[in-house]
């Protein structure tokens, strides 16, 4: 059906959704995702969203934004759901002290909309991500003290791929294979219109920033998997061939090294802004693997060859730590199942915008990381979507794992149509 056609027949439902033709009216924060030749954007009410799935007929699959930091936030060729303009809310619940979000609202705004409440969540190493972050897991600095943000999830309220709307509670769903798919797979199943979650009190924090040659990476690891929960390794592994550091401490250590920040929505950028002159575009594929700081030492020599050839000054290797809170949920209670995971590496390939050759030979740089770091870290943490690449299949085995056949079950009973992302 030509773009014309398309246009025609949706905007014949106004104003059931709103139909905008403007490749430049959505801020996409990711440059891949906003050069992308997108058929337009679609801007639901929460109200029509039942409707526009189960009548869809255009081109599948759609492409959601919501904090727009992933590839695949727009993609050529298909309609971008966008979630911002209608569902965008916050609410906080004095009663309980939790928080509803919504489907359009970035993780930095809920920091900041739950600051007159001394109230606050547990975020990432950036502001930017929208409510993936949590629906697919959802780790950062202080995830080995608080868990996971997907095991704080109180209610889930959207409507599956095939338009049926649906309310899940904790309360009542927790253990069941519809809860269970949705904490951490959600992206796959449904359109997730609003969260509640549990918040925390306000409490300061501490930070460590330094700097060391990546021969001593396994040594800072050590020390770290003994550490107490209160403490969190983060590290970076970029242009400059130095790792760049950063422990974040919820008790004061007591040292000048560090410096006290009131909390997670004024955590300092573990990354180094770039001085990039070109347009940069980029994949990104997170690892999970537990404990085995000795396991690293044997692959630095091999990971320091891979850094001398990068494709790319901006490709680069990071890691956040996990562990503690994090272990303790069940292995079935989320799609999340890799609970022994202490350390998350995650491997981004960058290329100039427009260099499909830089393209391929950052693609395949970044497979030679993943073969590298697999006996280490045999996970992985599906945080964005890449079922353009070759790979998308071995990202759901080791995403998922044994869960996989059940999460494709659902698939086939709540979006048959392939209205979301392939499973």
């Amino acid at each position: 059906m030509s773009i014309k056609a398309l246009v025609s027949l949706y905007e014949s439902f106004d104003p059931i959704w709103h139909v905008d033709m403007n490749q430049a009216s959505l801020n996409l924060l990711n440059p891949q995702a906003a050069d992308a030749n997108r058929l337009g954007l679609l801007n639901p009410r929460i109200s029509d969203l039942s409707d526009l799935l189960s009548n869809w007929s255009g081109p599948r699959p759609f492409r959601i934004c919501s904090g727009g930091t992933s590839s695949r936030s727009a993609a050529a060729g298909q309609w971008t759901l966008n979630l911002r303009p209608e569902l965008n809310q916050i609410t906080w619940q004095n009663t309980d002290l939790s928080v509803w979000i919504g489907g359009g609202c970035r993780m930095g705004e809920v920091l900041q909309a739950l600051l007159p409440y001394q109230q606050t969540i547990a975020t990432g190493l950036s502001g930017l991500p929208g409510l993936g972050y949590i629906l697919t897991g959802g780790m950062g600095p202080r995830s080995r003290e608080l868990g996971l943000a997907v095991d704080h999830l109180l209610d889930i309220r959207g409507v599956w791929g095939s338009g049926e709307s649906f309310w899940l509670q904790r309360e009542f769903h927790g253990g069941s294979e519809l809860w269970r798919g949705l904490c951490g797979a959600a992206p796959f199943l449904a359109v997730v219109s609003e969260v509640r979650l549990m918040t925390h009190t306000l409490a300061p924090l501490w930070v460590e920033q330094s700097s060391a040659p990546p021969r001593a990476l396994p040594d800072w690891m050590s020390v770290a998997e003994a550490s107490d929960v209160s403490t969190t390794l983060q590290w970076h592994w970029g242009a400059n061939d130095r790792l760049e550091l950063m422990k974040v401490h919820s008790k004061d250590p007591g040292t000048d090294r560090c410096y006290g920040i009131s909390g997670l929505h004024q955590l300092p950028t573990l990354v180094p802004p770039g001085n990039e002159k070109d347009r940069l575009h980029s994949e990104v594929v997170g690892l999970l693997g537990p404990a085995r700081s000795e396991g690293w030492r044997d692959c630095i020599p091999l990971l320091e060859d891979c850094m001398l050839r990068r494709p790319h000054p901006a490709c680069s290797l990071s890691c956040q730590q996990l562990g503690g809170a994090t272990t303790l949920a069940a292995k079935d209670a989320t799609s999340f199942h890799h609970r022994d995971a202490v350390w998350k590496p995650w491997i981004t390939a960058s290329w100039i915008a427009g260099d499909l050759a830089m393209r391929q030979r950052s693609l395949q740089w970044l497979e030679t990381i993943w073969s590298v770091l697999h006996p280490l870290c045999p996970g992985v943490h599906l945080a964005q979507l890449h079922d353009h690449l070759p790979f998308h299949q071995r990202e759901l085995k080791q995403a998922f794992g044994y869960w996989l056949p059940g999460l494709q079950a659902l698939k086939q009973q709540f979006d048959p149509a392939g209205n979301l992302p392939p499973l």
